[in-house]
């Protein structure tokens, strides 16, 4: 099963309270984005914005078919997206979504 890499960086990490929504998925590590981002609030949770600052994270290795699941529990507020990684490479991230912002 193909597998995509997936930068979290609120209620999807370890110890929070959504955590179980990544049952399954391979944790890689802590790692930071490049400062390219920022974070937004979404009501009580944070949410990716192009900015100028390295976001925190975790880096998961996630099975394709697992992404529909997570996409409609990020809700319509999100959208997934690239972000590059401090170090090198880039994996897939939740975004704010520009609808929301209108």
């Amino acid at each position: 099963m193909p597998r995509i890499r997936l930068f979290v960086y609120g209620s999807l990490r370890r110890g929070a309270e959504n955590h179980h929504e990544l049952a399954g998925a391979v944790f890689r590590g802590v790692v930071k984005t490049m400062p390219s981002y920022g974070i937004a609030r979404l009501g009580a949770y944070p949410a990716l914005v192009s900015g100028s600052t390295s976001v925190a994270g975790e880096l998961y290795e996630v099975e394709e078919a697992d992404l529909p699941a997570l996409d409609a529990f990020e809700g319509p507020g999100y959208r997934r997206a690239l972000v590059r990684l401090d170090g090198g490479g880039d994996a897939e991230a939740y975004f704010l979504a520009e609808a929301t912002l209108a």
